[in-house]
């Protein structure tokens, strides 16, 4: 067999357990070990890679299910979903779905994480660019996101659930409350936002470029005053890059 063909088998019977009845044709025996045991250090090796990617990116969800069941959940994700690249960056993007209730919310959270991190995070919009609107134009501006910001919403308080896991408490997994928190970069630092409905409604209007006014409108009867604060930390923090007046 051709040395390409050899390792196009080898990577098939390691990632998927493909072609394992051939292992003992194609594999010599060891001193120590014959060919199927040969074979399988190189497996449990390759598992046990994609195990440790997943508890690196997955922290607080490793927390909540325990070392035990979390190995279990990673050893299932990795038998339906084998690495298709050789950069690990991207391997655990579907975890949350292959889970159910808080545990596929809290993934998503932690999910969150590691794409704003590797996402680019340029400089917030200036207040030059802010200055250079005429106040007459303001009402119909629309904001440019930075690609390092992510708004979800959850069946469950799993923001307040990470940051007690943080502190170092022992927090109870929570029941079903509705929640949204803004995931985002500002230089090297990744910051988590709890938000009201009435911020998540803002946030998300502007995040989807609707025009200021607009957007700001759907805070409902939240005071000016609140909006205006929200408005404020928001651009201050990085998660809008640009601005295109009318």
């Amino acid at each position: 067999m051709k040395l390409d063909e050899t390792q196009q088998w080898f990577a098939g019977a390691v990632m998927r357990d493909a072609g394992l009845d051939e292992v003992d044709r194609r594999l010599t025996r060891g001193p120590k070990l014959d060919a199927r045991g040969r074979f399988d250090v190189y497996r449990s090796g390759y598992v046990a890679r994609l195990v440790e990617c997943l508890a690196d990116d997955y922290p607080i969800l490793k927390h909540a299910l325990g070392d035990d069941a979390f190995e279990d959940v990673c050893r299932r994700y990795v038998e339906r979903f084998p690495s298709e690249a050789p950069n690990l960056n991207a391997y655990g993007r579907r975890m949350a779905e292959t889970l159910d209730g808080f545990a596929s919310d809290l993934a998503r959270l932690e999910w969150a994480i590691v794409e704003v991190v590797h996402e680019p995070a340029p400089p917030p919009v200036t207040t030059e660019a802010l200055a250079a609107v005429p106040p007459e134009a303001w009402g119909d501006v629309r904001l440019t996101a930075s690609k390092a910001v992510r708004l979800l919403s959850f069946d469950h308080p799993v923001n307040d659930y990470f940051q007690a896991v943080r502190d170092e408490k022992q927090p109870a997994v929570p029941g079903p409350a509705p929640s949204s928190t803004v995931v985002y970069r500002s230089g090297r630092t990744v910051w988590r936002l709890g938000l009201t409905p009435a911020m998540e409604r803002v946030l998300a209007a502007l995040l989807a470029g609707e025009p200021l006014e607009q957007a700001l409108d759907r805070a409902g009867d939240a005071p000016p005053e609140h909006v205006t604060a929200w408005f404020r930390e928001w651009m201050a923090s990085g998660l809008f890059v640009g601005v295109t007046p009318p």
